[in-house]
């Protein structure tokens, strides 16, 4: 019965290398690209001034909410999506698309709406300095007025990678992108818009994708249907959809809590380290968003065996997950390490003596951040790919409690005693010390949990399997029946039946 299910997808068929390369390649350099479009709008606001990049450092962490809640919305509704299909339930997968963009467009609305209001407010956290919170808040308003974009794009397009298609995604990515980056010098310096150009480009490439995908969409031609009046908008849609995606929209948005956190300790030891801390998340998305992208192949893959029971294909797509993403990782680590001065630069502005000066205090804090959080890179990778593997066989309570250890509450209290004993350099190892814990606590749970997941899910088919043997005897021999009345019956019901 499996077997038959299986051999419908490619998720279920394909030699697991060739798969996973063919469902992470597009993805990956899909992200790479997000990756090249975020360091570029920083990179072109740090030549309008020292303070714009301020602005837009300090606005970060509501941008990085705002992505949150879409990624997490698109990843639930990519896991249950892959995992109904690997159980053959097309209609179902059809339902949780269309519930999926219904929501997408609720959150939309509501960030929106904050995007009115909520800005400056949210900037007077961080500094007194009038002329970033006016520009930080600008940028700011603009990203969440046209918030909409982002939404509807990543969940289309994730939608449709539980089925397999990672390249029409990755299109969309793409087109965003370079929109993105072709507007940018156009409106920051052409049209001298500064962080408000940022802001416009920065929509208009994720209004440019979210159309690319609906057109797509409408087309209807994948293999669920985002717009079949046969799915009804259910509330058990809903729950499922929040249930799997609030571990990432958590996972995400404690990243921004965090670095709000980090941003209020950071500046009692050097004005310039709240900057750093922003630079080396731009930078390290190079890095991480591979990974991610690794994992948003690997997601629907582990997802389908799981509902497909097969343990096999599963593990050895962890496996070979697991490597690559390690993989990566050491090469970022290695360039963190020895490249830290050339990766600064990227965002130096020496336009005039005193943005010189500006430039060298960043530097000098700039080069000991990034070399020490890359430590947290390797065991980093073992907590990713277990944060999706959790998520692959339904775990969405345990990825939560881990995205909270591992990103708030280890790292900001080990931040503080850190920096509290020996200061600002050991201060950001915490983050390699957060991960380190969350390695040791949760990646040995992972395999005792999907071990018996799977095991639960064998003895629950085999069950089913011999209800159904003992329901196919006892409709093939009713006590008092002979086998040659009941061949008898069965001539005369097939001769009734071709006559008709």
């Amino acid at each position: 019965m499996n077997n038959n299910k299986t051999n419908e997808n490619k998720l279920g068929t394909m030699p697991i290398p060739k798969l996973l390369l063919t469902m992470a390649v597009p993805a990956i350099f899909s992200m790479l690209v997000l990756s090249l479009y975020n360091v570029v709008d920083s990179m072109f606001i740090a030549k309008v001034s020292d303070s714009a990049l301020d602005a837009v450092t300090f606005a970060f962490p509501m941008q990085t909410i705002m992505l949150a809640f879409a990624v997490g919305l698109g990843v639930g509704a990519n896991s249950i999506i892959a995992r109904k299909l690997g159980e053959g339930n097309k209609e179902g997968a059809n339902a949780i698309a269309k519930m999926g963009l219904l929501i997408a467009a609720v959150l939309a609305s509501v960030f929106m709406i904050l995007g009115t209001f909520f800005p400056s407010i949210f900037l007077s956290f961080f500094t007194s300095d009038a002329e970033i919170i006016k520009m930080g808040g600008q940028y700011l308003m603009v990203c969440m007025l046209g918030c909409f974009g982002m939404f509807i794009e990543i969940l289309i397009a994730k939608s449709i990678q539980a089925t397999g298609n990672m390249i029409v995604p990755m299109i969309s990515q793409l087109i965003g992108a370079v929109t993105n980056i072709i507007l940018d010098p156009i409106f920051i310096f052409v049209f001298d818009m500064g962080v408000v150009g940022a802001g416009l480009a920065t929509i208009i490439g994720q209004i440019s994708a979210m159309t690319f995908m609906i057109i797509v969409a409408s087309k209807r031609r994948h293999v669920i249907d985002f717009f079949s009046k046969k799915s009804k908008l259910q509330g058990k849609n809903l729950g499922e959809i929040v249930k799997m995606g609030l571990p990432v929209m958590v996972m995400n948005s404690v990243a921004a809590i965090v670095v709000i956190f980090m941003n209020i300790i950071l500046v009692q030891y050097h004005e310039k380290a709240p900057a750093a801390l922003g630079i080396y998340f731009k930078l390290q998305s190079f890095i991480f968003m591979p990974v991610f992208g690794l994992m948003q192949g690997t997601l629907p893959i582990l997802s389908f065996n799981y509902g497909a029971n097969n343990i096999s294909r599963y593990k050895k797509t962890f496996t070979l997950s697991l490597l690559v993403s390690l993989a990566v990782m050491f090469v970022g680590l290695i360039v963190f390490q020895f490249g830290t001065e050339f990766l600064m630069g990227m965002f130096s502005n020496k336009s005039s003596p005193e943005q010189i000066v500006e430039y060298e205090k960043l530097l000098e804090v700039g080069k000991v951040c990034l070399q020490m959080i890359s430590w947290s890179f390797l065991p980093a990778a073992f907590n990713i790919v277990a944060t999706t593997g959790f998520q692959s066989i339904g775990k969405s309570f345990i990825s939560l409690l881990m995205s909270l250890l591992r990103q708030l509450l280890i790292l900001i209290p080990v931040s503080m005693l850190l920096g509290y004993l020996f200061g600002l350099k050991w201060l950001w190892f915490s983050f390699a010390v957060a991960e380190l814990v969350a390695l040791a606590v949760f990646t040995p749970y992972y395999f005792y949990a999907y071990n018996k997941a799977f095991k639960r899910r064998l003895t629950q088919s085999s069950q089913i399997d011999t209800e159904e043997s003992i329901v196919d005897v006892e409709v093939s021999l009713p006590e008092g029946f002979e086998l040659g009345a009941i061949a008898s019956d069965i001539v005369e019901n097939d001769h009734d039946s071709m006559t008709k």
